[in-house]
């Protein structure tokens, strides 16, 4: 009797305190919703006009994706630029981190010591860090770091470990003010439910004539990081397209990409068109475009375009009526890969002393060209979530105009892909 009697008077408590409510779960780190974008560069010098261009160097990034354990970095050597003085060898990195608390991305740059106008401006070592975290709660936090060692500026020396957003004034002997200086330029911003944190370790700006060889509207950048958490989409798009791009065998650029245009992370449409383009002594070619779409619904799509109007290399050594380079990349709905599509084709594709060589070559067909060097047509590559085509991929086995021996030479290019 006793038992029951206790039984009874439990149920009854149950009763008169109603159903019990299942405990809310917690949010874990990996179950932190967000997207991941960063950069990291060691310089970037240029003038208003674009008559100076370096850079950017050594450039690392992480963009279009929501997974973490991604890495990139770059290292590049040391440069001279003319008027502006010696950058030393940069390194970078971005990564993507699941951390103890939620999601985070950091970036990183660093310079070995830097000689600016003249002897004006002096550095050792130069790092900038940038890092954004998102944690369980879904609160955004960020930080920003600057180290410069032995910085000397007008002979005078400056701390390793300047304020945030310091502003000198860049003053010339006999000269006066021509313009300023920012050391740990920082910023931290949400917009748009997209969480942005960005630092310059060391910025020159030339506001007035008086340095030689240097226009007004100069702008010197070194030691730039950035780390962005973007908002959560059911895919990442990403996409490239261009004409034509030549790069030294160091991997720096000796011609820029030309009708050059990309694949917003989050889709829409974009385009570049030019009436001709010149690889100076190596390549010319015709009309080009480039476009570009991407969706989000009903499925992550992204589709590059890209279309030239003729061809000549080398004097008629390659020559083509037109060329497309085009490729997509489709994610449905529950899939871990991408759908990817290449329908790129040659229009009269022709190679001198190689006659069996013509529009319909296959994939990934490499030969050696006699005064050119060995040449790769419709190449390409695939991972489980991009494609990239290169129609024409060439490496120089001898130097030709301002290329040496191993630069490469690109055209007709086209990447997409869908990312978790």
């Amino acid at each position: 009797m006793k038992r029951s009697h206790v039984a009874l008077l439990g149920a009854l408590a149950l009763s008169l305190a109603g159903p019990v409510s299942p405990a809310l779960a917690a949010t874990t780190p990996a179950q932190v919703a967000t997207g991941f974008s960063g950069t990291a560069y060691g310089s970037y010098i240029f003038n208003a006009d674009k008559t100076l261009t370096s850079g950017p160097t050594a450039s690392s990034s992480i963009s279009c994706t929501g997974a973490t354990g991604k890495t990139s970095s770059n290292t590049a050597a040391a440069l001279t630029v003319p008027a502006v003085g010696n950058v030393g060898s940069a390194s970078t990195s971005v990564k993507s981190l699941l951390t103890a608390t939620g999601k985070r991305i950091e970036s990183k740059s660093t310079i070995n010591g830097a000689n600016l106008l003249g002897g004006l401006i002096t550095a050792g070592a130069i790092t900038s860090e940038s890092s954004a975290d998102k944690n369980t709660a879904g609160a955004f936090a960020g930080t920003n770091k600057t180290t410069i060692a032995d910085l000397k500026v007008l002979g005078v020396a400056v701390g390793a470990n300047p304020g945030a957003n310091t502003v000198l004034d860049l003053s010339v002997p006999l000269v006066g003010s021509v313009g300023k200086i920012t050391l740990n330029g920082q910023e931290k911003r949400l917009v748009n439910g997209a969480y942005q944190v960005s630092t310059t370790a060391l910025r020159v700006e030339v506001l007035k004539t008086g340095l030689p060889g240097l226009k007004v509207g100069t702008d010197i950048r070194l030691g730039v990081s950035s780390a962005n958490l973007t908002a959560p989409q059911s895919g990442y798009l990403s996409g490239t397209g261009f004409s034509t791009r030549a790069l030294l065998a160091s991997g720096l650029i000796n011609s820029s990409p030309t009708a050059l245009a990309y694949v917003g992370c989050s889709g829409g449409a974009g385009s570049a068109n030019l009436a001709g383009a010149t690889v100076p002594g190596l390549a010319t070619v015709g009309a080009t475009s480039t476009k570009t779409s991407g969706v989000l619904s009903p499925q992550p799509k992204s589709t590059v375009t890209n279309t030239i109007a003729g061809l000549n290399v080398l004097n008629g050594l390659i020559q083509a009526d037109g060329i497309k380079a085009e490729t997509s990349a489709t994610r449905t709905a529950g899939a871990t890969t991408a759908t990817l599509t290449d329908t790129s084709t040659f229009t009269n594709l022709r190679i001198a002393g190689l006659p069996a060589i013509n529009a319909s070559v296959a994939p990934n067909t490499v030969v050696q060209v006699a005064g050119l060097g060995q040449v790769t047509l419709h190449k390409v590559s695939k991972s489980s979530s991009a494609i990239i085509v290169t129609m024409i991929d060439v490496v120089l086995s001898q130097p030709i105009g301002a290329l040496p021996t191993g630069s490469r030479l690109q055209i007709g290019y086209s990447s997409t892909g869908v990312a978790l």
